[in-house]
């Protein structure tokens, strides 16, 4: 996909979580509370914000965003999208 394709991607991205926020809705990764768990170095983190992401109103939305834009870190769409040296990407 082009550079165009992941722009548009993250550009319906953006826009539904501003619907969202319009309608007083935040995703659980924005929530203060549990943000940290999508970028954390942590497998055992990363792996509650899997479980958290389910039934999420943008979940399509942030994992194509994600694979378009070659996401190489995080939970993105329910998936983790980290790399480990030397080995495969994260299940």
């Amino acid at each position: 996909m082009t550079d165009s394709g992941a722009a548009l991607a993250n550009d319906k991205l953006t826009m539904a979580l501003l619907n969202l926020a319009a309608k007083g809705e935040r995703t659980h990764c924005s929530d203060p509370a549990t943000h940290h768990l999508w970028l954390s170095e942590h497998d055992t983190e990363r792996a509650i914000a899997i479980t958290l992401c389910d039934h999420c109103p943008v979940l399509t939305e942030c994992r194509r965003t994600a694979q378009l834009r070659g996401e190489r870190f995080g939970v993105w769409g329910g998936k983790d999208f980290s790399r480990r040296p030397g080995g495969p990407r994260a299940a």
